[in-house]
């Protein structure tokens, strides 16, 4: 075999794990899962090793380094310094991991993926996925499913379209960058008939798509890309009268739709979660991340701490388990300070200005007599503007947090850098010493992490779903559970469910129960010694001793879960129960009480346990 088909045939091979990391991330619930991340992983770190051996075997294979990629450098190193200081191990390296994931994708794609066949190639992909998925979110919408693959979604998102999505406001996010690439490539794009038919078709498939997930954020994100779009075509002598038609027939049938649909009017009209007077709403949330800036302004609370810290900040009106600050710049500062959002913030600059002054380049003459069409442009202006619409949406939601989108948007970033090689030749680097082995230094790095990780957390995570779907305190259970934790130690979660296994184990009466209870109160520490901000184990500690008698000893396990969570309902409602145990009902019936207003609807447990305190307490009438 040749040099040229050797090299061919390894950057198709690049071209295929690419994307089947981006389709298998979409489908697979965004990829927010560990057991379906870890395929996406798997697929990166391939894809990482094959450009290795294509980089060792083509003798005249050339390097793309631009300045932007320092910068990307920059922060995958600064976010390894910081999982090494991190206060929860084990979550901070799950952040980690999925950094370095985006880190290799964007090297990989940037530099074996930089031909414009290739952007075409993956922009029609990416759009016929989401075309389809466009499909079955109708049907999610129409027959009020509640499902995604069978799995449940959530009670909170029922008659909404969300695809392969578990959340609406996120498969809007994927929409809202891949329409105005479509679009732009209908009005001006170099395309035969039939294809722009199709895409066209495809374009007002994700309009439809969009609409029906009823994400507020989503529609004001997605209509800013299109009006970036179709603005900056008008602009342009040649598109102008397409793009005008576009924008006229996208109010009307818009205004068409948002005035006849009454699933549409409901949801403008319904704007609780950002009324500052409500419960459990986005503006309590992003109090509780600003304040959780300004007391870590510089270096932030830890990578993806802002979930395990949230229970210090939030208030009584704040009574749900937030994952992320629906607020991607909040969430960042939160999570990496001002010196972490500094680094990412100027990755983003020099990619907008990386990216129009491509623009300016690819952007043909309107003088041209030659065809005034051109792909380069579209695709570029499409990737900017659909980027750009991802960026606003985060000012209300966490679409860079799931790892589906933060992939298509990262995929976009390397795609859109690669066609700078049509404005400058400044950023090819020769292929020789020294960069040669310093760039394999790199990907070997990168590719060695997470083939790793792969390989040890997939193992890990085998033995704990294992553990998940067995009996509640079984000994199958308990070796699965076991099995994980000699896999992995770092994870307070597992130590957690092993305490929980022994806990109901000695709850239920068996033999040798107090030595069981013991047993549990030993994982417990564990799980809080990992994950100190955790007041679950805590409190299970707590009822431990409370169970075999223990209860002056209960008692300072109750006050650090309390300390940790001091406006958790489940916390509080917890700390009546110890008081019902230790014999005072009167001050169990305050914590009931505090637990019940803490959330709503209001805690059930409370509620339970306040009622049959108040009957015992209720003199009978007998005659």
């Amino acid at each position: 075999m040749d040099s040229e088909r050797w090299d061919d045939w390894l950057e198709r091979l690049i071209l295929g794990l690419v994307a089947a990391a981006l389709g298998f991330a979409v489908l697979a619930f965004g990829g927010v899962r560990i057991q379906e991340f870890l395929i996406v992983e798997g697929l990166v770190g391939a894809s990482a090793v094959i450009w290795l051996i294509r980089i060792w075997t083509v003798r005249d294979h050339r390097l793309l380094w631009p300045p932007v990629c320092w910068a990307v450098l920059a922060f995958a190193g600064w976010a390894v310094w910081r999982t090494l200081q991190a206060d929860v191990q084990y979550v901070a390296w799950g952040e980690l991991i999925r950094i370095l994931t985006y880190t290799t994708l964007f090297f990989v794609s940037l530099n074996n993926l930089h031909r414009q066949s290739t952007a075409q190639f993956l922009t029609w992909f990416l759009v016929g996925l989401a075309t389809l998925l466009c499909f079955y979110g109708a049907y999610q919408f129409a027959t009020s499913s509640n499902t995604v693959w069978g799995l449940d979604r959530g009670e909170g998102y029922t008659h909404r379209a969300s695809g392969s999505y578990v959340c609406p406001n996120h498969f809007a996010g994927l929409l809202e960058m891949l329409i105005p690439v479509a679009l732009a490539i209908v009005v001006a794009g170099r395309i035969k008939p039939l294809g722009r038919i199709l895409l066209g078709y495809c374009a007002l498939a994700m309009l439809a798509g969009m609409a029906l997930t009823l994400s507020r954020g989503g529609w004001i994100a997605g209509g800013f890309g299109i009006f970036l779009v179709l603005v900056a075509l008008a602009r342009h002598r040649d598109y102008r009268w397409a793009a005008l038609a576009s924008i006229a027939l996208l109010l009307i049938v818009g205004g068409t739709v948002a005035t006849k649909t009454r699933s549409l009017q409901k949801r403008l009209a319904v704007a609780d979660d950002l009324n500052p007077q409500a419960r459990n709403t986005r503006p309590m949330i992003w109090s509780a991340a600003t304040q959780m800036w300004r007391d870590h302004p510089w270096m932030g609370v830890g990578p993806a701490h802002f979930a395990e810290r949230f229970k210090q900040y939030r208030t009584h009106w704040v009574y749900a388990e937030p994952e992320r600050a629906h607020n991607d710049y909040l969430d960042g500062l939160a999570d990496w300070g001002i010196a972490g959002a500094a680094l990412v913030g100027t990755t983003w600059v020099l990619f907008a200005v990386g990216g129009l002054r491509t623009l300016r380049q690819v952007r043909r003459d309107p003088g041209n007599l030659e065809t005034k069409r051109s792909s380069r442009y579209t695709f570029v202006l499409g990737a900017l503007c659909g980027l750009a619409a991802l960026l606003a949406h985060s000012f209300t939601d966490f679409n860079l947090h799931i790892p589906a989108n933060a992939m298509v948007a990262v995929a976009l970033l390397a795609l859109l850098t690669g066609f700078s090689r049509y404005a400058t030749d400044d950023g090819w680097v020769s292929s020789k010493v020294p960069w040669r082995p310093l760039i394999s230094v790199v990907v070997m790095a990168l590719a060695g992490v997470l083939v790793w990780d792969t390989w040890h957390r997939g193992q890990e995570t085998s033995h704990f779903l294992k553990g998940r779907r067995a009996r509640d305190g079984s000994n199958e259970q308990i070796e699965a559970f076991l099995a994980a934790w000699k896999v992995e130690p770092r994870n307070a979660i597992t130590a957690l469910y092993l305490g929980e296994a022994y806990r109901v184990r000695s709850w239920a009466g068996a033999e040798g129960f107090e030595k069981l209870a013991e047993e549990a109160l030993g994982w417990f520490q564990r799980a809080a010694l990992l994950n100190p901000y955790n007041p679950i184990p805590h409190f299970r500690s707590g009822m431990c001793l409370d169970w075999i008698g223990r209860h002056d000893d209960a008692a300072p396990f109750y006050e650090a879960a309390l300390k940790v969570d001091p406006q958790g309902r489940i916390t509080s409602f917890h700390i009546g129960w110890h008081h019902l145990q230790s014999g005072d009902p009167i001050k169990a019936r305050e914590w009931f009480l505090r637990s019940i207003d803490q959330g709503y609807p209001p805690y059930a447990p409370a509620e339970t346990y306040l009622r049959l305190i108040d009957r015992d307490r209720t003199p009978s009438s007998g005659r």
